[in-house]
Formats: structure tokens, sequence, C-alpha cells
């Protein structure tokens, strides 16, 4: 295997393992959010990272002609996602849902950044194909967690969620 083809190896582990942590912490925070239409967005949001995750294994095998062990990067990014929640499975309130949105959003534009990058890395066409088409992915979802952000401060509401007034 040559160097190039070696690389490319690291960045799809390095990137499954980015969507492992995506999926996880999208799945946590469908969870704490009371909101059906909110629910429903980060079930979907894990969703796709889960998919993503098995395009880049299946590219994996490709480069690799082996199957990628799963099990212990699995295990690790499923405990990193949990250690960013609290440990009550308690709705949050605004400012945690604020601070764990713009982690997402962190978190996506760390994937941009790596499939971007990643284009440039590598000679083989079904990799580059993949990372642009990742690109357009992860963008997506920056975008649609930036819209949740903006929305929740706008006036304190989000997906169902207002803050309690004092009648008087």
């Amino acid at each position: 295997m040559n160097e190039k083809d070696m690389m490319l190896m690291d960045i799809l582990k390095e990137a499954i393992s980015i969507e492992i942590y995506g999926r996880e912490y999208y799945s946590i925070f469908s969870e704490l959010v009371e909101d059906e239409n909110a629910k429903s967005l980060f079930r979907g949001l894990s969703r796709d990272e889960a998919e993503h995750r098995q395009l880049l294994e299946n590219q994996f095998r490709k480069v690799a002609g082996k199957s990628f062990d799963i099990v212990p990067v699995d295990e690790v990014n499923r405990e990193k996602a949990k250690r960013i929640f609290p440990e009550s499975l308690e709705p949050l309130g605004i400012q945690e849902t604020k601070d764990i949105l713009k982690l997402g959003i962190r978190t996506e534009e760390r994937s941009i950044e790596l499939y971007s990058k990643s284009v440039d890395k590598t000679d083989n066409k079904s990799s580059k194909d993949l990372f642009l088409r990742l690109v357009l992915f992860e963008t997506e979802h920056k975008k649609t967690l930036e819209d949740a952000l903006y929305y929740l401060d706008q006036d304190g509401s989000w997906y169902g969620y207002s803050p309690p007034t004092i009648e008087g």
C-alpha cells in the first residue's frame, strides 16, 4: 500500500470517528428536547450521521481491502458525546441548549474542514467524490443548527420551549 493510500485510510478513520460522535450527540440531544419537531430534527441528523459513517466505512473497505475495526472507536466516541450532556436526562434550559447547538455547529465545521482538505490529499476519485458530497451534507447540517440557534436567540423560544412569564 502506498503512502497516499495510508494517508487516505487515516483520513477515513478520523471521518468515521467524527460521524460516530455526531450520531451519538444528535441522538442524545433528541432525547433532551421536549418538542416533537425538535426531536424529529435531531433524530434526522443522527440518522444522517449514521449513513455518512456507513459511506465512509464502505470507502475504507474499498481502499484497504478490509473492514475498519469500529468497536474501539465507537465506544470512545459514544463516551465523548455522553460527557457533553447533563447526567440527568431532564429537558435542557435555554443556555444549555444554546451551548449544545454551538458545539454541534463547531463539530459540523470540523467535518466540513476535514472533508474539504481531504479532497486535495487523495488521487482516489471515489474518495474525492465522497468527500465533496459530505461537505454538502455537513454544510446543510451546520445551517440547520445555525437556524435553530438564531431562532432561539430571537425571543427565547425554540421548538415549543418558551421561558416562563410573570403575570401581573
